[in-house]
């Protein structure tokens, strides 16, 4: 319903009793990618996020729990990492209503106004260098990143359209084994899975992306889970770049994105550390799950954009 909802609809309209706040990021790639296969702009379909919580004079454990300031950050995160511009409340209570209305709308307003004037920190630094320093929204400075003129993949072979679009088929297992990492967390979050064992398929990815780190798509990991198929990707980026020349900035970014992502697998395995010595410590992990999912999507949709059509028109095999 996603990829439909990105071919063809106006509109996204998800629950926070369905979908969890730290779901929102790897609907939303699904959703933006479908939108883009389908030449539309994901920004031209609406987000809109059905919410209910509680108004607390301390702050609770879970989503909107707590004072009016604490549900403005939330809200504001939601609409500044994910594009949500519309939240739907659902209250039956008249006082919950008014300080919604009065106190908690107008100060995600003006934090989102002010975000978005203010542009890209100064501080920002290169890719390589925020890994677990910045907001997840900050690490990869999407501006930044080499594009090149576009071509109309569909003037070319149906065969070699597949061969190109192959890549987002084993993108797709990474996006499938990032929703079982988040489930087994979610598990972990209501106590029926060990910690031990989130910690170690976390680690597994994580000893695969120091494997295959410089010259190799973050993904290829993901197509030895499912597939049994090594990929050799230490080939693929040098081949890119000889067969067409101007590909050598993207194969570049890219290469340093890997390092990123690297560095943020190392992070999320320091917290799982954490949290198994201190079961309280789990927040930490679950941002360091989103921060991976904002990282990983984010550079997921840019290698689709910058490759799918190259590798087929050069007849490349992946």
């Amino acid at each position: 319903m996603l990829e439909l909802t990105g071919r063809l609809g106006d509109g996204w309209v998800p629950s926070s009793g369905y979908a969890a706040p730290g779901e929102l990021g790897a609907m939303s790639a699904t959703l933006d990618a479908a939108a883009e296969r389908a030449g539309r702009d994901p920004a031209g379909i609406r987000r809109v996020y059905n919410i209910e919580g509680r108004f607390s004079g301390a702050a609770g454990k879970g989503f909107l729990d707590g004072p009016p300031a604490l549900w403005a950050e939330q809200l504001t995160e939601l609409a500044l990492r994910h594009g949500m511009s519309v939240f739907v409340l659902a209250v039956d209570d008249d006082r919950d209503l008014k300080v919604f209305a009065e106190e908690v709308a107008p100060a995600v307003r003006e934090a989102v106004s002010r975000e978005r004037a203010e542009g890209p920190r100064e501080d920002a630094g290169g890719p390589s260098e925020l890994a677990g320093a910045a907001p997840a929204r900050a690490v990869l400075d999407e501006a930044t990143r080499p594009r090149l003129p576009k071509r109309d993949i569909t003037a070319l072979p149906r065969r070699q359209q597949a061969n190109g679009r192959r890549l987002v088929l084993i993108h797709d297992h990474l996006r499938q084994e990032l929703a079982q990492i988040r489930d087994a967390l979610e598990q972990v979050a209501a106590g029926r899975s060990d910690a031990a064992a989130l910690r170690s398929m976390i680690n597994e990815l994580t000893l695969r992306q120091n494997f295959w780190t410089l010259g190799t798509f973050c993904a290829s990991y993901c197509r030895l889970l499912t597939t049994h198929h090594t990929i050799e990707d230490e080939h693929m980026f040098p081949m890119l770049a000889a067969a067409q020349e101007s590909l050598a900035p993207v194969v570049t970014r890219l290469e340093q994105e890997h390092e990123v992502i690297a560095g943020v697998l190392t992070e999320l395995d320091a917290a799982l550390v954490a949290m198994i010595e201190d079961p309280d410590r789990l927040d930490g992990v679950r941002e360091q799950v989103d921060l991976l999912s904002d990282v990983l999507l984010s550079h997921l949709r840019y290698e689709e954009e910058e490759l799918v059509e190259p590798i087929a028109r050069l007849d490349l095999d992946i």
